[in-house]
Formats: C-alpha cells, structure tokens, sequence
C-alpha cells in the first residue's frame, strides 16, 4: 500500500470521528468569502472544492455560489458530506485524477493538497489552471516549513503523509500562469499554516 493509499484508508476508517472534529472547528467562511471577492464573483459563481471532505465548508460556499462540484478520494467522508448537504454533486476523485470542467471562478483546497508531494503537485496546478477563467482564483490553504519536507503523522486518526510548503515553492510552481492575489500566515496549535490565493493571467 503506498502513502496515497494509505492515507485514503484513514480518512475512510475515521470519517465519522474526523467529521466531529471538523465540526468543533466550523467553517472557513471568511476564506470562502475572500477568494470570491477576489474573482470578482460574489454571487453566480462556478466553484470546485478540492479535498472537500465531510462537507463542512460546501454549506458556506453553497450559499454564495450558482455552481459547486466538491471532490475527495474519501467515499466515507462523501458519504457524510451527502447526509449533509443534498441536491449537490460529490465526486470521488483526487487532485490528480479529477476531471476539471471549463470556466471555473474559484477552485478551493483548504488543507487539501498537504497530501500530494512535489513531484504531482505542478500537475494539479496545470489542470486547475486549465480550468479557472482568467481572472479565476486558486485558493490554496498549506502547512508550512522553511524547506519541503515530507512527514508522517501517527494521531488519534492515524498513520497519514503529509507533505509541507511555503510560499516561495507554491509561487514557483504557480510559475507565470499566476499573479498572487493574496497571502497570509497563521500558526494552530504547533503547526504553522499559510494561505494563498492565485489569480489566473
């Protein structure tokens, strides 16, 4: 069984209980309302959730938006996301494999791509590069180190890769499809985050 694999058995076996966890945390409301302003679509945008999980930010965006596809390579966490929000479309796809459509204003990953390493992370930006509009928004929420690095992590969930970024890296990648939009930094608990969103030229 290989990391990515792995860790889709975790987010399968420990649905339920991550998804008491995300709920104790809430939405990332402001996040979802900033990357829209930044598009210049506060109302009928056409949105993808990337790494959507049990559903907990898809209420908030759904509010705001005329089109959201979520996708998650997680069947139980879909499963959870369905019971909560209906009469919207959950796909069961990573990053990598996921069919992007056209025309797209947002495309969200908050704490999403933490799972995909280096070398088929310049993969997913070309495909969500494809997909944005111009002028549409990659909002990108990421641990944070000084240097990449690959870790694995044994908690209450289980044994998951994760794979750590900063700025400087995610901007090389973006490369000269992108203009940075927006960028800020935080630290929860003992782990340092950063969020960035990228304007499609």
């Amino acid at each position: 069984m290989n990391w990515h694999q792995q860790n889709i058995k975790v987010y399968n076996d420990s649905a339920q209980n991550l998804a008491t966890y995300f709920s104790s945390i809430g939405s990332r409301t402001s996040d979802i309302e900033r990357g829209l302003k930044l598009a210049n679509r506060t109302n009928n945008a056409r949105v993808i959730e990337i790494g959507c999980g049990d559903g907990r930010d898809a209420i908030e965006i759904l509010k705001r938006v005329s089109y959201y596809e979520g996708i998650d390579p997680s069947v139980e966490l879909l499963n959870i996301a369905k019971r909560k929000v209906s009469n919207t479309s959950f796909i069961v796809a990573d990053a990598l494999s996921y069919k992007y459509p056209c025309d797209i204003d947002v495309v969200y990953a908050f704490a999403s791509l933490l799972h995909v390493n280096q070398d088929d992370l310049p993969i997913v930006f070309n495909k969500v590069s494809q997909s944005l509009r111009k002028g549409g928004v990659f909002y990108i929420s990421l641990k944070e180190r000084g240097l990449y690095t690959e870790e694995i992590k044994d908690d209450e969930f289980g044994k998951r890769m994760f794979y750590y970024y900063n700025p400087r890296i995610i901007k090389e990648i973006a490369g000269k499809n992108f203009t940075l939009a927006y960028e800020s930094h935080q630290t929860i608990g003992r782990t340092n985050w950063f969020t960035i969103a990228l304007k499609k030229r």
